[in-house]
């Protein structure tokens, strides 16, 4: 499916989401994927409605979520990811 955007779900003092939120930048960059970066600490009500709705639940970080036609699909959840991983993971769709 084609992903409309990416997002990326850190929060303070996690050792593995600065290397997700650099892979995830330049995947965004490459594939010219709109990209948004949140604290789950600090998530905008509407965007833990639509999670939930898509049955998506951030027990840890780093997360990384792509937005497709039809909902959202969960591609990270609380492992260190590389550009080469993350890249993987979006093109077998």
């Amino acid at each position: 499916m084609k992903v409309s955007k990416l997002l990326v779900f850190t929060q303070e003092n996690c050792p593995n989401c600065p290397v997700a939120k650099k892979a995830a930048e330049k995947v965004s960059e490459e594939l010219r994927i709109p990209l948004e970066i949140f604290d789950v600490t600090r998530l905008p009500e509407e965007l833990e409605f639509e999670l939930l709705q898509n049955q998506i639940y951030i027990a840890s970080t780093p997360a990384i979520v792509a937005i497709e036609e039809g909902g959202m699909r969960l591609l990270v959840l609380g492992d260190p990811v590389s550009y080469e991983d993350l890249k993987n993971i979006l093109m077998k769709g």
